[in-house]
């Protein structure tokens, strides 16, 4: 119970009471005074006039009035910003690679050169495109070579010479040029393979068309 006071006036002790009941209630654990409920507070007179806050009912033979203090409204949950502003804040995101059909070789990556090529030649004068150092090291037999072994014994027609393709790399314009060539073979292939190598031989046609169209046009 609080201190006395007048009738009807808050001021002096009666008022210290009124403030310190208030601030008492106020200080209460959340757990007895759920945040989203109003606190209840009984106004207690007394036969002599004194006034009390308090959060009990006030005792038998005292008027009583019940006085509600809203509780404090909790934080306002800020609300998720617009698709535009979270578009604008994201990470930027690599692009997703490109996608690629079965059967399909992916593009090379766009160089300043194409990749370079070796032009092989045969004895017999015919050329080949590699695409690495690939002379074909390989046994001819001595009359083909155009070796006289008319005087030699039987067992000479057997013998060989290791012979190689003779093999320049290409570069610049002159590789360019190369896999263009080497795409229309591609694509006479492709035209001409079999079910069973169809597949192959489209990968090879996509390699060299993505090499031309990259590395050597602008």
């Amino acid at each position: 119970m609080g201190a006395a006071g007048p009738r009807g006036d808050f001021g002096g002790a009666g008022i210290r009471a009124v403030v310190a009941a208030g601030l008492a209630l106020l200080a209460l654990p959340s757990a007895a005074t759920p945040a989203a409920a109003a606190t209840v507070l009984y106004r207690c007179t007394a036969t002599d006039g004194a006034v009390a806050l308090q959060d009990e009912p006030c005792p038998r033979g005292q008027k009583q009035e019940l006085r509600e203090i809203a509780a404090f409204a909790a934080a306002p949950t800020p609300s998720p910003a617009p698709a535009e502003a979270r578009l604008s804040t994201a990470p930027d995101i690599a692009p997703a690679p490109p996608e690629i059909t079965p059967g399909d070789a992916p593009p090379p990556p766009r160089s300043v050169l194409p990749p370079p090529l070796w032009r092989c030649t045969d004895l017999n004068g015919q050329s080949r495109l590699a695409e690495t150092y690939d002379p074909q090291p390989r046994c001819v037999p001595l009359s083909v070579l155009g070796v006289d072994l008319s005087r030699a014994p039987p067992s000479a027609a057997t013998l060989c010479r290791t012979v190689e393709d003779a093999c320049v790399e290409l570069g610049g314009d002159a590789a360019c040029a190369a896999w263009e060539e080497r795409l229309a073979d591609a694509e006479s292939a492709l035209r001409h393979a079999f079910s069973d190598t169809q597949a192959q031989r489209r990968r090879e046609r996509d390699r060299a068309r993505a090499i031309v169209e990259n590395d050597c046009r602008d």
